[in-house]
């Protein structure tokens, strides 16, 4: 009954999250999944470790799926390539079973987090718009992800790398699941 509720109340959370949320939320599954695996290979659960793995790899693959490629093309290769160095640390630690290129994926997808939450937090203490169904959504400046370029203010590029809104139907056949 209790994960029934939990279900029901996490996919109502994801159908009405921002992008920048949704966003928040996969960088957040990533980070769980990850955090389970260490603590699987430590109690010597070499099969939930590996799980734990493969689903933290979906997850930034899925991070990977949803830029936008089609705004800001330079700005989306190198968030592009952020995720990518995660995805193959989380590739190798699970492979060799090691820890530091696991704790080199986290250190990013924290940096990552933390980049997401200002990000949230920005957009959500700003007035929507009067005419919230005739306006379109703001997109919120692309988070640095390490290294997103700057101009001379040190102002981020506008948004590049938010996840495209979308509905149920448009939901992947895979069961990626956000929770760890």
């Amino acid at each position: 009954m209790e994960s029934s509720a939990r279900e029901s109340y996490l996919v109502t959370e994801v159908m009405t999250a921002t992008p920048q949320k949704l966003q928040l939320m996969l960088i957040e599954a990533a980070i769980r999944s990850a955090k389970r695996a260490r603590k699987m290979w430590r109690e010597e659960k070499h099969e939930q470790a590996c799980e734990a793995m493969i689903h933290a790899q979906q997850v930034v693959s899925e991070l990977l799926a949803s830029l936008d490629r089609e705004a800001a093309p330079e700005l989306v290769r190198k968030i592009a390539s952020v995720y990518l160095f995660v995805f193959r640390r989380l590739m190798e630690a699970n492979y060799e079973r090691d820890e530091e290129k696991l704790a080199d994926a986290l250190r990013v997808l924290e940096v990552e987090r933390e980049t997401w939450q200002s990000v949230c937090t920005e957009l959500g203490s700003r007035k929507p718009p009067e005419d919230a169904a005739s306006a379109e959504r703001p997109r919120p400046a692309t988070p640095h992800a390490g290294s997103a370029p700057q101009d001379a203010a040190g102002t981020a590029a506008p948004g590049a790398a938010l996840p495209r809104p979308g509905t149920v139907e448009d939901l992947p056949p895979s069961g990626l699941s956000l929770e760890a």
